[in-house]
């Protein structure tokens, strides 16, 4: 009885870390156009202004995410590299978007950095370390 226990809990533990090796991607620019549109209430016009812009800053925070990967980026330099990316990429949508869009889109970024990319996880083992509850600092 005791070994079949066992392999029960194996059996849960390694289906319960695939989403978390699933994670580790980072969604792609239409997803983010997608999330973006249906969270938002975009207009056509505004999705078609606003995709090439997440199209862009995607494809650089996945440069930085590969020299990170790659050891040529520390990660105090890529963190501020990754923040002035998030306040430029903020700059060019708040030309598309309604203050009230561009209030509901930082809120969704908050929330996408602090938990798994997943909608339907719970949270758990979201992250590798970090600094908790930082958003607030001033410093540099």
């Amino acid at each position: 009885m005791g070994m079949k226990m066992i392999w029960a809990c194996l059996m849960m533990l390694s289906l319960s870390t695939l989403p978390v090796l699933a994670q580790d991607q980072s969604p792609s620019a239409d997803d983010i156009v997608a999330k973006m549109q249906s969270k938002l209430n975009l207009t056509q016009d505004q999705v078609t202004a606003i995709t090439p812009i997440i199209e862009k800053y995607s494809s650089k925070r996945e440069e930085l995410r590969q020299n990170m990967e790659d050891g040529t980026a520390d990660r105090d330099s890529m963190r501020s590299q990754m923040k002035q990316l998030r306040e430029d990429e903020g700059q060019e949508l708040s030309q598309v978007l309604s203050a009230d869009q561009m209030s509901q889109w930082k809120e969704m970024q908050k929330q996408m950095r602090h938990r798994p990319s997943s909608d339907n996880g719970t949270g758990e083992g979201g992250g590798s370390g970090g600094t908790e509850g930082s958003s607030n600092g001033g410093g540099g």
